[in-house]
């Protein structure tokens, strides 16, 4: 074996993998496992899975409610019914173009060289929207 510090065996008492170069390493009893033996259930881990990702629907209104690693879903899902169904959604409008009546979004951001504002790539050109530094620069007729 050319790299031997890299392995690693196995924690699982009995499991034969002992030259695993890519281990888990557990979320609750941090020891590396193999890939038969990393889920918590697997090796019978005593601490609980801290990376569980859950987000309870409210039965009224339908919107999924955060809950903080070791929360309550019933109580929290109980102080939002009591709130009211507050709508919590962010709603954002990243890399939007700011000519008018156009509703586009790039996935980068675009912007006019002049001035500066952000747009799509159909209004990217100072000549595609109505660029107030290209209005400002121009000579005016004498």
């Amino acid at each position: 074996m050319e790299f031997p510090e890299l392995a690693n065996a196995c924690s699982m008492r009995g499991c034969p993998e002992k030259n695993d170069f890519l281990p888990f390493t557990c979320s609750g009893c941090q020891k590396k496992f193999c890939l038969e033996h990393h889920k918590h259930e697997k090796h019978e881990c005593p601490f609980p899975a801290r990376d569980d990702k859950y987000a309870p629907v409210c039965p009224l209104c339908m919107q999924a409610v955060t809950i903080k690693p070791g929360g309550d879903a019933n109580r929290i899902i109980d102080q939002h019914i009591r709130a009211g169904c507050p709508d919590t959604t962010v709603k954002t409008r990243k890399n939007a173009c700011t000519h008018p009546g156009c509703r586009e979004k790039e996935f980068v951001p675009v912007s006019c060289k002049l001035c500066k504002q952000p747009f799509c790539l159909k209004h990217r050109f100072e000549t595609d929207h109505d660029c107030k530094a290209l209005h400002k620069n121009k000579p005016q007729p004498a």
